[in-house]
């Protein structure tokens, strides 16, 4: 019957001949309660962890507790299309559209918004490929839907009011569509208090002019004139997580190729008796294998790879299973495929290259780092800058780019995919050399992976 501990047998199990010599029990045994007594023993476990954790906390609640406060260059498309209209013989024609859209200009500056004056067709095109976050549009009647309005007080009938298009796409990001839908109401109010007061006073003087009391329920009427219509440019099909679908799929692959790399390099490093394998109470050591730390990187790289293929397609046969709406599973699984393997090979490089403490380093550079800088849940302009520039380097908000081009936009290059393609190259070249550099040095200096002979200050008690 097995043991906790059991004795090794054969070239499987046997210990590696490199390892120290068993120490007696009663010195190793003082050794162990000196370094229990000591109170780096328990500080550096709890730091480390105390301090991830806060970091942790500080980049997730810091990225979306205050999205107003830190809302900057966010891109909105303004679009003037009024052609004025005639308000009678003796005068002048009414603008009241460009007065409109000089007041929401002049109302937007440090707001955070950032207003391009465009055509119908240019910021069309800008918003089906996540240039923009949204487009304003003042009609072509606009103008004269106000005048009408102004007259409908002396006359019987029933006009429209002056309406201003707000086109939306919550394929460019839900929260987007909030925040702008947010930034549209205090548009709104501005524009309104304004317009509404110069329409008012129209009013005012066309009744006079016709001897017509300016009765209470008319100020009521045109003290907000204006209506705002938002609707959603190109609505979402079924299946699409109400725009987070793409996000959570980038998650996914950050994780495989982050997980799978740890994973990876445990049993493999487990395989080739670098470390010990522990299965419950069992725990088998190895015959350490003469292979050097560039061959262990390159399997592992290679061992990525092909996970990275069969986990593309798994993923994509999960979410069809579930319902996410898909419409090009071959290209998701290319760029899938890339994306784990350059996660992967980038994560075993930085461990091959650090060691245990590589664990560390791809925890917060992957994930703690990665979520709040990748723009998918909010808007990288409604977080503060340091997110901004994270964003630059950041795997998975290349990562999310490639994806949401992918399963919103028809694989645009123009809305992500071409960015994402080469940041995410870049990304898995940067893995390869920086491993390969890594571990040649290493190699070449002879630092081998084994076991380093006691030393006196080994056994002897920790002050």
């Amino acid at each position: 019957m097995s043991g906790a501990h059991e004795k090794p047998e054969g070239p499987e199990t046997a210990t590696p001949a490199t390892g120290p010599a068993p120490e007696p029990m009663g010195t190793s045994s003082h050794a162990v309660r000196a370094l229990l007594s000591t109170p780096r023993f328990w500080v550096a476990p709890i730091a480390a962890v105390v301090g991830i954790m806060c970091l942790l906390a500080a980049m997730y609640m810091g990225a979306i507790v205050d999205t107003e406060k830190h809302l900057h260059d966010f891109s909105v498309d303004l679009v003037v299309e009024d052609t004025g209209a005639s308000q009678g013989a003796n005068a002048p024609r009414a603008e009241f559209g460009k007065q409109v859209g000089e007041g929401i200009l002049a109302g937007t500056k440090g707001t955070g918004l950032t207003m391009r004056v465009s055509d119908r067709g240019t910021a069309l095109d800008r918003l089906a490929s996540a240039q923009t976050f949204g487009v304003i549009i003042i009609p072509a009647d606009f103008s004269q839907s106000a005048i009408d309005l102004a007259g409908s007080v002396v006359g019987n009938a029933t006009p429209s009011p002056p309406t201003v298009e707000v086109l939306t796409n919550r394929r460019s990001g839900t929260f987007a569509s909030s925040v702008l839908t947010t930034a549209v109401d205090r548009i709104k109010t501005s524009v309104n208090e304004q317009f509404g007061t110069q329409l008012t006073k129209t009013v005012r003087d066309r009744l006079a002019q016709n001897n017509v009391p300016f009765v209470g329920l008319a100020s009521y009427a045109f003290a907000a004139p204006v209506v705002f219509a938002v609707s959603d440019a190109e609505p979402l099909p079924g299946g699409a997580a109400n725009g987070l679908s793409a996000f959570y799929f980038t998650i996914l692959l950050v994780l495989a190729g982050f997980t799978g790399a740890l994973i990876v390099h445990s049993l493999v490093d487990g395989m080739l008796g670098f470390i010990p394998i522990e299965i419950g109470p069992l725990y088998r050591w190895r015959t350490r294998l003469p292979i050097s730390r560039r061959g262990t990187l390159v399997a592992k790289w290679w061992i990525m790879f092909v996970i990275a293929m069969v986990q593309s397609a798994l993923y994509i046969g999960v979410c069809a299973a579930v319902g996410m709406d898909n419409p090009a599973p071959f290209t998701l699984w290319m760029y899938s495929t890339l994306a784990i393997t350059a996660v992967g090979v980038t994560a075993s490089s930085i461990m091959a290259l650090f060691g245990t403490a590589g664990m560390i380093v791809n925890l917060i550079f992957f994930v703690i780092l990665g979520l709040p800088s990748s723009g998918g849940a909010v808007p990288l302009e409604a977080s503060p800058r340091v997110f901004t520039w994270l964003a630059e380097v950041e795997p998975m908000r290349q990562i999310y780019l490639g994806v949401r081009s992918i399963l919103y936009f028809g694989g645009d290059f123009s809305a992500g995919l071409g960015h994402s393609l080469l940041m995410t190259s870049v990304g898995l070249l940067v893995g390869l050399v920086l491993g390969s550099i890594a571990v040649r040095f290493y190699d070449a200096k002879g630092w081998q992976r084994a076991p380093q002979p006691p030393t006196a200050a080994a056994v002897e008690p920790v002050g």
